[in-house]
């Protein structure tokens, strides 16, 4: 099964869908894989940007040392390029959160958030002490 992280970038270039076209032509397996899991969305700006998204992805050298060659290929592409990269492993301190580009703080997505899942819905639990009925009289 292996070692797996939830792995999400947001990348923005000039012309994004040429940026694809370009990407295409000599990807190797993982990045087909990248491209398979990426979608437009229009940025907090109004820009269209290219989206990663994938749980469960296997966060591995070459998984890394391919988004490492998408920024390199996305910088030459566009200078003004920007991107933001989080990527939660299975470990609780194996957290990257990384901005690529001039901008790429500017971009809206995607978020790092923590939180705690106590694995139910806290309405349906039964407090220990019961609130006590105020009957206030009129």
């Amino acid at each position: 099964m292996g070692y797996r992280s939830e792995v999400a970038f947001c990348l923005r270039v000039k012309e994004p869908e040429k940026f694809i076209a370009l990407a295409k032509l000599n990807a190797n397996s993982v990045l087909k894989e990248m491209l398979e899991n990426m979608y437009y969305i229009e940025d907090t700006d109004g820009r269209d940007c290219l989206l990663f998204a994938h749980s469960f992805w296997k966060w591995y050298e070459d998984s890394e040392a391919t988004f490492n060659d998408l920024m390199n290929m996305a910088e030459t592409y566009d200078e003004n390029f920007a991107c933001k990269f989080v990527r939660v492993g299975e470990e609780a301190n194996d957290v990257e959160n990384e901005v690529f580009g001039e901008n790429g703080w500017d971009l809206g997505y995607p978020c790092l958030v923590q939180h705690v899942d106590i694995g139910c819905n806290t309405e349906d639990l039964k407090p220990i002490i019961e609130k006590e009925q105020v009957n206030e009289e009129v």
